[in-house]
Parts: structure tokens; sequence; C-alpha cells
């Protein structure tokens, strides 16, 4: 899963800051950029991105006038807001006009990573799943720490994304048979060293077993399959 993403922004300096962050993370793409609201609208019909980074303080047209814009004509795209406008009207307003995202600016990376790293958790899970029980949707709100298949609640430690974790749960509970960390990466589109870290885990908490799979070469294969 690629996601798509068009910049729109006034300000060749942040534009281009965007798009190079958008670079250093993985399955993004940037599909283009606009600097106002009317070019941007353009864009949208044009590239079809799955998400766009909005400013406010734009020519032409507004973002808040483009984002009425766009749920008005029922544009299925997800909104980042990136800008400089802090009032809680604007926020609250953006905020109802249903955007994933508020970054103020000025913004570090970790703090953009995280929004595009969530918002492309939040489309794996809707691609993976043909139903949603609360326990993932608690996961993808971070409304509560994530539960053991047996209910319990436990603690995550850091490092360990709820959802991401919930993912590789339902993977594995899914599969009907033990599976390797690549198995459990290709599905889901991680990396393998992500996806071990994650299976390690609920190793540790007995949630799950590790099996040695032998062939007549090389290393055994190692496979992972939940505890009866």
């Amino acid at each position: 899963m690629l996601l798509k993403v068009l910049i729109i922004e006034d300000d060749p300096m942040v534009s281009s800051i965007n798009q190079k962050y958008l670079n250093k993370i993985d399955l993004v793409e940037c599909v283009g950029s606009a600097r106002n609201g009317q070019e941007a609208m353009e864009r949208i019909v044009e590239l079809a991105p799955d998400v766009i980074l909005l400013d406010i303080y734009m020519p032409s047209m507004n973002g808040l006038e483009l984002l009425r814009e766009i749920r008005r004509q029922s544009i299925e795209v997800d909104v980042i807001l990136i800008t400089a406008a802090d009032h809680p009207q604007i926020i609250e307003e953006s905020m109802r006009l249903g955007i994933v995202d508020y970054i103020i600016k000025p913004f570090d990376f970790d703090r953009f990573r995280s929004a595009l790293e969530t918002l492309k958790k939040r489309h794996l899970l809707f691609r993976q799943h043909t139903n949603l029980n609360q326990q993932l949707l608690d996961s993808l709100y971070a409304k509560s720490n994530p539960k053991r298949s047996g209910g319990e609640e436990t603690e995550v430690p850091k490092g360990i994304d709820p959802i991401t974790l919930q993912m590789i749960r339902d993977t594995l509970a899914n599969s009907g048979q033990p599976l390797s960390a690549q198995d459990i990466a290709d599905q889901l589109m991680l990396s393998r060293i992500t996806t071990r870290k994650y299976l390690e885990y609920l190793c540790e908490i007995d949630e799950i077993m590790l099996e040695l799979k032998y062939s007549s070469k090389g290393r055994p294969t190692k496979l992972y399959v939940y505890n009866d």
C-alpha cells in the first residue's frame, strides 16, 4: 500500500521541507504540490491523492475554504493541516470538517512522521479487515491499552505501537497456521525487523510461542503461533 500525498502550501521553503520529510518515510509518495486553494482543487481532481498536507493561510482560497469545498463535493481524501494558525476557533472548525491531524508550525520531523505513520496504519487496518471490533477501534484511537487474547489489558512498552500490535495479533489469529516474521511482514507491508520486534514482545508475554521448522539445508525457520 503506497500512500499518495499532495502538498498544498504557498511557502516554497515549507513545501520543500514537507517533500524532504515525505521522502524519508517508507510507503509514502509525494505526487505533487499546489500553492493556493484554487490550484489545489485542480490537482486533487487530477491526482486523486490519499491525503493532502494543507496550510490555512494561502492566497485565492485559504485552507479552511478549500476544506469546506472538499467536503461539499464529497471528495474522499484525508487532510492533515500543517499551519501556523493556532486560534481555537480555526482548530475546532477544522476538526468538525474531518481533518485527521493538526500540526502547528514550526514542527519537527518526529511529529510529521508520527502523523503519516498513524494514517498509514489506519489505511492498512481498513484494508486488512472486513469487519472491525471495538478492540481494533480502541487501538486506532488510542483509547486504551491493547488486550491479550484472554481479554486482560496489558501495559505496552515504549516503542510498541498498539495499532501495529493488534494487526499482528489478528494476522496470526486468522492464519490458522504458524507464520514466519517474513510472512506477516509481507501481509502487513512492514519491515521484517519491525515485525520480529513485535513477535518477540508477544513471546515475552507468553501470548504466542516460537516453533522451529528444520530443513535439510541452512538454519531452521522461526514460526510463530498462538498458545493453546
